[in-house]
């Protein structure tokens, strides 16, 4: 058995950890309303039916993925109509970087990918009629 092997399970917490981390980083930029699952479609609904059948440990929100010395992170979030989108990916992918450097996630490179949804202004209820 690898050391490789034997360290899985503790990067697997570890990396859960961090995704938990960075969906809260995350929810406190500005411009940011909310933090969408950043896996694909299909893998999220499995996920969903393993966790609602108790097969798989939940999994953050943020999808975290290391190969060899790389991190990569992939937060998918939605962002308020009166903040400019740009401003806020901008924002929040530096919110992943410091969050990452702060808790010391351990990879000598990290790539960001930040992806975005507006989200309407709720309409305002009509006023009463007389």
């Amino acid at each position: 058995m690898t050391d490789e092997m034997v360290d899985a399970p503790e990067t697997a917490e570890t990396d859960q950890a961090l995704s938990r981390a960075l969906t809260r980083a995350l929810r406190g930029t500005p411009g940011v309303v909310d933090v969408f699952d950043a896996h694909p479609v299909v893998e999220a609904a499995v996920t969903l039916v393993a966790e609602g059948l108790e097969l798989a440990e939940p999994t953050g929100l943020v999808d975290v993925d290391r190969s060899g010395g790389l991190l990569s992170v992939a937060a998918h979030v939605a962002t308020d109509v009166a903040v400019p989108t740009p401003q806020t990916l901008a924002r929040a992918a530096d919110v992943v970087r410091q969050t990452v450097a702060e808790l010391d996630a351990g990879a000598d490179e990290v790539v960001v990918s930040v992806t975005a949804r507006l989200v309407e202004a709720p309409l305002e209820a009509a006023p009463p009629a007389e």
